[in-house]
């Protein structure tokens, strides 16, 4: 969290906030997740990235309201710039050595899910490019950044906050399946403890986007690639 963004009070909008992107989407998310279960999407991938692009650009703006409400609308930028960005390399080049670690270890189910919602074409790339923009910046901005100094406010202890929200941020993403839950989960841990060190977002949202956009270069490429081999050997 960014200790000079918490705020002394809040109002009822930053209430309504967490109660929406905290709980009631998560919510909402988890069942939709099941309901699909291992079907595919009932939508096209494209359709599917315009539809997450115009909400998660539509909840930004709500923070941004609630945040300006608050007193906390605000981006600094790294207080150690060489610090942060040092450890914003770091911190992409574990997370993409550690996807490729976990790959094997998937279930066929996962990687189908993983490669369901992620591009197969330069077609479909264009859209995803600009869904990674937007979930790069704005949920860091909504979860990392509005919703923690929000949530500090009330608890106070930042243990708590942190992670009630990274359990928020995982449960939002049980698209993906409970597994890259459970990955996202620690992410998101880790993504708290960086914008900590940093006391900005600007390092964490970089980051996510990389992340996001190699990820989804990669994935579809592995898939297709253990399917091929299948084939072969059968």
């Amino acid at each position: 969290m960014i200790r000079t963004l918490i705020p002394d009070q809040v109002n009822t909008a930053a209430y309504a906030l967490l109660a929406f992107a905290g709980v009631f989407l998560p919510i909402i998310i988890v069942k939709s997740a099941r309901r699909i279960g291992t079907r595919p999407l009932p939508i096209s991938r494209s359709g599917f990235y315009k539809q997450t692009i115009i909400f998660q650009l539509l909840l930004a703006a709500l923070s941004a309201g609630t945040a300006y409400t608050n007193g906390i609308l605000a981006m600094p930028m790294p207080q150690n710039p060489l610090l942060s960005w040092a450890g914003a390399v770091l911190m992409y080049l574990v997370m993409l050595i550690t996807l490729k670690l976990r790959w094997p270890s998937r279930s066929e189910a996962s990687k189908r899910r993983l490669y369901e919602i992620l591009p197969h074409n330069a077609h479909e790339m264009a859209p995803y490019v600009l869904i990674c923009i937007v979930a790069g910046t704005g949920e860091e901005f909504v979860y990392r950044g509005v919703m923690t100094e929000l949530g500090q406010s009330l608890t106070g202890i930042a243990l708590v906050t942190v992670v009630l929200l990274s359990i928020s941020f995982a449960a939002a993403h049980a698209m993906q399946g409970l597994r890259s839950m459970i990955g996202i989960f620690v992410i998101a841990l880790a993504c708290h403890a960086f914008v900590w060190l940093a006391q900005s977002l600007v390092p964490v949202m970089v980051v996510h986007f990389a992340y996001d956009l190699t990820a989804g270069i990669l994935i579809p490429r592995w898939f297709e690639k253990s399917v091929d081999k299948a084939i072969v050997t059968t």
